[in-house]
């Protein structure tokens, strides 16, 4: 297990279910107060569920976390509650209510990040069959990692990235690889999937001849790794972190929608195997991924962390 997902495990599964243990097995100074205690964990959670960066355990265990607050409210809701200073009995609730708030408040970024951007073009879906997982996108740092790039002064280089989306592939019980974090990257489910030109165009650029790395480990010098940006009208895509020798198109080549690029691999600045795509205006020849960012969707959806969707035969 790499640190990323112990942290991930401690941070995500394994607080909550010590707040869920505190709330089934503490007194409550009163019934409101077992309510409201229910009601902040609720909120946490479903926060959890749309912002959280769900590896491993997989995207529904927030929802099962709340199925044990439910039955841990049930139990507390039958025990006597605790006699008590009145003093307590005010704070108690007061507290749950503040605690409730505050995750509500941090969910409203999350629901405007989900909605679709006005100025956002629609690209045809880059990957062949699967079932996949969203792991950053949307309109919003909180869900989107890449954001926080556009206000860090030395990321400028990489800032056309700023509006990218990540993909992983899971199976039908939410898992993206047989393992917890396995360093071999062709475990992983994505590995070697299709990757498909998203729109009609020119390979503008092509970076190829990278290696892949074990995970979680990143390759910081060849931050795109095996990668094609593709010229679509006044916009560039970039596809990137593709397998090694999996690339099959060349600088200059004409594509049109649906071409087999390349194939998933973990290539580059990537901690685990997945589709990195992002659109841009402009290809600067010193950096060439420095473009203006620009919003997206594809076949029609926008899509944002933890969305999940399949791509049938």
């Amino acid at each position: 297990m790499n640190d990323l997902i112990f942290n991930l495990a401690i941070w995500q599964v394994g607080l909550p279910l010590l707040l869920i243990l505190a709330h089934a097995f503490i007194p409550s100074t009163s019934r409101l107060a077992v309510v409201m205690r229910a009601a902040a964990l609720f909120t946490a959670l479903y926060f959890a569920a749309l912002a959280g960066l769900w590896l491993f355990p997989p995207w529904w265990t927030p929802y099962l976390l709340m199925i044990l607050v439910a039955l841990g409210t049930i139990f507390r809701w039958r025990r006597r509650t605790a006699k008590g200073r009145r003093r307590w009995r005010i704070v108690e609730p007061v507290v749950a209510l503040a605690v409730g708030v505050g995750a509500s408040l941090a969910l409203l970024p999350v629901f405007e990040g989900r909605e679709t951007p006005a100025d956002a073009i629609d690209l045809a879906m880059p990957l062949g069959p699967g079932r996949y997982l969203v792991t950053s996108g949307g309109a919003a740092p909180v869900i989107n990692a890449h954001m926080q790039l556009l206000s860090i002064q030395r990321a400028r280089p990489y800032r056309g990235q700023g509006y990218a989306v990540d993909i992983i592939g899971i199976d039908w019980l939410g898992r993206r690889t047989t393992g917890i974090s396995p360093a071999d990257p062709t475990a992983y489910f994505i590995y070697g999937t299709p990757v498909l030109a998203p729109c009609n165009g020119t390979v503008a650029l092509v970076t190829t001849g990278v290696a892949d790395m074990p995970v979680p480990q990143m390759d910081r010098e060849n931050m795109t790794g095996n990668s094609v940006m593709l010229a679509c009208g006044s916009h560039h895509v970039l596809l990137a972190h593709l397998a090694p020798g999996s690339v099959q198109v060349a600088q200059g080549d004409i594509v049109e929608t649906g071409t087999q690029i390349g194939r998933v691999g973990n290539t580059g600045n990537t901690g685990e195997p997945h589709l990195h795509i992002h659109v841009q205006q402009g290809m600067p020849v010193d950096a060439p991924i420095s473009g203006t960012p620009q919003w997206f969707t594809l076949n029609g959806a926008f899509y944002a962390r933890n969305d999940r969707f399949v791509i049938r035969e």
